[in-house]
């Protein structure tokens, strides 16, 4: 029968093998679990175990209320997980497989109005992109925040359907500042002003996240997005065996054009009004 604990570094084999049977789908786990193996006071990771095998796992980091469950695993597991961490946890948002995210945001959500955004999960290797290339893309600056603020929330509004709250509009304001100042926002200039943007979400040596796309209405249309995304794509990919991508149908037109792949799961992220 299994049993639901929280994890701690003697599981790193179980973990790894765990995550091992998705490496696409948990590749931004497979990152996080470095940082929990190296003592990170952010993150907590709490599991269903049976014997020595986890069958399921979700990473909590507990400050930000971020929940993010491993691909695999059955509802009933990731249901009895969520119940095990209830006490103490006010949820802020969750990513990951629909059937993952579904039964911990029934248990999890209290009853509060969330944002749900349905997506997939794009991939692509050193060998797999287009002969797309934009040698202006750069990283964004101090001096781009003015810009870069509007289009980070007009990206949120079109993904979403809804508007930040004003707590979610300061939350996204310090989260693109942080961006910037870390070197994680690229841009694309065009007739004076910001036409492209995207954001590296995170890296580590098994690949990266890149998300956050977003071209300005006014420069839609005229390849601002595909040249950004194939530049960006082939400076990760020159030192990172693989990229994933997070998106919607219109992500979609873009990545596969430059070479990624589709995986057929659906992605659900849930958060709050910000």
């Amino acid at each position: 029968m299994a049993t639901v604990e929280q994890l701690g570094a003697p599981d790193e084999k179980a973990l790894t093998s765990l995550l091992a049977r998705e490496p696409i789908r948990n590749l931004h786990l497979l990152g996080l679990l470095n940082d929990f193996l190296q003592g990170s006071k952010n993150l907590e990771v709490h599991g269903c175990r049976s014997g020595e095998v986890i069958t399921a796992a979700v990473w909590v980091d507990r400050p930000r209320g971020r929940v993010l469950p491993t691909a695999g695993g059955n509802p009933d597991e990731f249901r009895a997980i969520a119940e095990h961490l209830k006490p103490g946890l006010q949820l802020g948002s969750i990513v990951g497989d629909k059937t993952a995210v579904e039964p911990l945001e029934a248990a999890l959500a209290n009853g509060r109005p969330r944002l749900r955004y349905l997506h997939r999960i794009f991939w692509v290797g050193p060998d797999h992109l287009g002969p797309y290339l934009q040698p202006r893309l750069r990283c964004a600056l101090p001096a781009d925040l003015p810009q870069l603020f509007p289009l980070a929330i007009n990206g949120f509004c079109e993904a979403f359907g809804a508007e930040p709250d004003s707590s979610g509009v300061e939350l996204l304001k310090q989260q693109i500042e942080q961006n910037v100042l870390e070197g994680r926002t690229y841009v694309l200039e065009s007739e004076g002003k910001l036409a492209f943007k995207a954001d590296v979400a995170w890296k580590s040596p098994h690949g990266a996240e890149i998300s956050g796309l977003y071209t300005a209405p006014d420069h839609r249309h005229r390849g601002h997005a595909t040249l950004g995304l194939g530049q960006l794509s082939r400076q990760l990919l020159s030192a990172l065996p693989r990229l994933t991508l997070r998106g919607n149908e219109a992500v979609s037109r873009v990545a596969l054009n430059v070479g990624y792949a589709r995986r057929p799961e659906v992605q659900l992220l849930v958060t709050h009004g910000g």
